[in-house]
């Protein structure tokens, strides 16, 4: 069972601004560039860049959603954040809010265990100490 971290969170945010910031460069710079001025230099490595880059970020918001537990609707329209101008952006600030709340919740969850369990074993401990330091039955000593 994976566990829901704060480092799976940055990864994804990072990844999903670096591949809406590309998307944006080649939708906005580099095909205009193309396509009125007769410009190919910037097509080949702002893609390259772009698709090496979105298929990190598959990876990294997979690992994210699985995590989270996220529903598969959920997940494919974060995995598709990816490809449509400004959306990336917008996304990308309510996956990490609704995933940091997750993170909390569970981080709550965690420390209310400990303390329930340290609690139990601090009773345990009393109840065997009182047990050991119990006079013991009448009968015995006067024998």
């Amino acid at each position: 069972m994976t566990t829901l971290t704060s480092g799976a969170i940055k990864r994804y945010r990072v990844m999903a601004l670096f591949t809406g910031t590309m998307l944006l460069l080649l939708t906005f710079v580099v095909i205009p560039l193309q396509l009125w001025a007769h410009n190919k230099t910037l097509e080949k490595p702002v893609s390259i860049i772009h698709g090496y880059g979105y298929m990190v970020y598959l990876i990294v918001a997979l690992d994210l959603c699985l995590r989270a537990r996220y529903k598969p609707i959920r997940t494919i329209l974060i995995l598709l954040v990816g490809v449509v101008p400004f959306l990336a952006f917008y996304y990308e600030r309510i996956v990490v809010r609704d995933t940091q709340r997750l993170l909390t919740e569970a981080q709550e969850r965690t420390a209310k265990k400990k303390a329930k369990a340290a609690a139990k074993t601090a009773r345990t401990k009393v109840a065997v100490g009182a047990q050991a330091t119990a006079p013991e039955p009448e009968s015995a000593q006067a024998e």
